[in-house]
């Protein structure tokens, strides 16, 4: 397989930025390399790493460096948008996802990051504390491979980002294993002393901040194994959620991402109004029906100031049709949300919420489901800028004695729109809610994708691990989107 690219990841070089860039007011100087030196300046390579991380996540229109379009599969997947009318993406492409620009990317840059502070254990470096670079690169090395991992299944881990070509993929279930270790241990390892760590986008160098991020990150993974291996699970979960460092439990610590705008625009600007992606009917039908008042933010209120969804998985013929007779569809987000300077977030206080109330059910951690639910909507409305009367909504999404797993899982989904990935992940595990499958799916089983294909180039460059990989997928079949994961049982 091909680890290290011989061209550059492009927001490497356009994202790097000058040491001293601690918040996220500016991204930096965008004619610094952070790699065209010796000793690479860490702090720029943490900022470009940061930049790949919103649109990653919300997923983008385009297929660029710093938007690559496995991230733009997962918004359809999950049926939060549908594509206008130039559909593919909603309608389940087959062929192999590269995954170059993670691994030559992001995650080269956080190995170089802790190769670097391991070599000269500084902790008056010019870019922070030497340990506590270290333990920010750890977790989010291991937020990325949680993204590649789920994405696809089994992918070369331990001997990754070493230089070779040839590798064998671990097993998923012991990357899990690795990836809770590597997260407690990053926590416990943090030092309150020394200078302060640059060029930190996301948290400003907070390190309070990035202990509750991995808590979190540590709490979401535990979640995935409620159907594989739930035992290990609560016993994650648990560990994460009574840490010492805490988890996000409130939007102050939400992770995410703001774009300074200029050089660096919100991966969505610019979609005002061009015919690109529009919020998807089952979603915006649920909203409607809950009388949500998220659903203004989701979509752009048309003329008759409603949100209308657009119908997911039509292809460019049939959408054409529908647009005829339809011309006041509603396009994804509002449109105050799509400006140059926007904000991406990842991690939320609400997605937490959630997911505690679900393990209050499933993992009986001792916590109130009503109570964690609740606060889950409430944290996700004050996110969304938006109010509303927690009793009523309640009532009207049938929670307001119990609250039902169902209930709290359909939230889930609702609550995540925005971070596409988890969306992804968490629909998957649960199920919930039932999709319809696109109705014009081009894909031979017109089924919803649950994976993505190796990459295409895998089966000539890394023929061995590739096979060996597809002939140990935990419940039988090929290298297809409709697979499944070893935790999507």
């Amino acid at each position: 397989m091909k680890i290290k690219s011989k061209i550059r990841y492009t927001a490497a070089v356009l994202a790097a930025i000058a040491v001293g860039t601690t918040s996220c007011g500016k991204f930096g100087d965008t004619n610094v390399n952070p790699n065209s030196v010796t000793t690479p300046v860490t702090s720029a390579l943490l900022t470009s790493v940061e930049t790949f991380i919103g649109a990653d996540a919300v997923g983008s229109p385009t297929s660029t460096a710093s938007a690559p379009i496995t991230g733009f599969y997962t918004p359809f997947f999950v049926q939060h948008w549908s594509q206008i009318q130039y559909p593919d993406n909603s309608l389940y492409p087959t062929s192999g996802v590269s995954w170059d620009s993670y691994y030559a990317g992001p995650m080269e840059d956080l190995y170089n990051i802790i190769q670097v502070n391991t070599a000269n254990p500084n902790p008056i470096a010019a870019s922070g504390n030497s340990v506590n670079q270290i333990q920010i690169a750890r977790i989010l090395l291991a937020y990325y491979y949680s993204i590649l991992t789920d994405r696809y299944g089994d992918i070369p881990y331990s001997q990754a980002l070493k230089g070779s070509v040839t590798i064998a993929y671990d097993k998923q279930q012991a990357i899990y294993t690795d990836l809770f270790a590597q997260l407690a241990s990053a926590v416990s390892s943090f030092q309150s002393t020394g200078t302060a760590i640059t060029g930190d986008i996301i948290y400003g160098g907070d390190l309070s901040k990035w202990k509750r991020f991995a808590n979190s990150l540590r709490l979401s993974l535990a979640m995935r194994l409620s159907k594989v291996d739930p035992a290990t699970g609560k016993t994650q979960f648990m560990a994460a959620l009574t840490d010492a460092g805490g988890v996000i439990d409130a939007n102050t610590y939400n992770f995410k991402l703001t774009y300074p705008g200029g050089t660096f625009n919100y991966p969505l600007y610019n979609l005002t109004s061009a015919s690109v992606v529009a919020i998807s009917k089952p979603l915006a039908d649920l909203m409607n029906g809950y009388s949500d008042p998220r659903v203004v933010k989701y979509g752009q209120v048309n003329s008759s100031n409603v949100v209308k969804g657009f119908p997911y998985g039509l292809n460019r013929s049939d959408a054409l049709t529908w647009i005829a007779t339809n011309p006041d569809y509603s396009l994804a987000f509002d449109a105050s949300l799509k400006t140059s300077s926007s904000t991406v977030t990842i991690f939320s206080a609400a997605y937490i919420d959630l997911l505690r109330a679900e393990a209050a059910l499933t993992y009986t951690t001792g916590e109130n489901a009503l109570t964690m639910l609740t606060k889950g909507i409430t944290d996700s409305w004050a996110q969304w800028g938006v109010t509303g009367n927690t009793a009523t909504y309640l009532a009207a999404i049938g929670a307001s004695v119990s609250a039902p797993l169902a209930k709290i899982q359909e939230q889930e989904w609702i609550a995540l729109y925005g971070s596409e990935q988890n969306a992804f992940d968490e629909w998957r595990r649960t199920g919930v809610p039932v999709l319809t499958p696109a109705p014009d799916a081009t894909n031979p089983t017109k089924t919803i994708p649950r994976r993505f294909p190796y990459p295409s180039g895998e089966a000539n460059t890394n023929g061995v691990a590739y096979n060996a990989a597809i002939a140990s997928f935990p419940y039988g079949g090929s290298d297809t989107e409709t697979n499944r994961v070893w935790w999507d049982k």
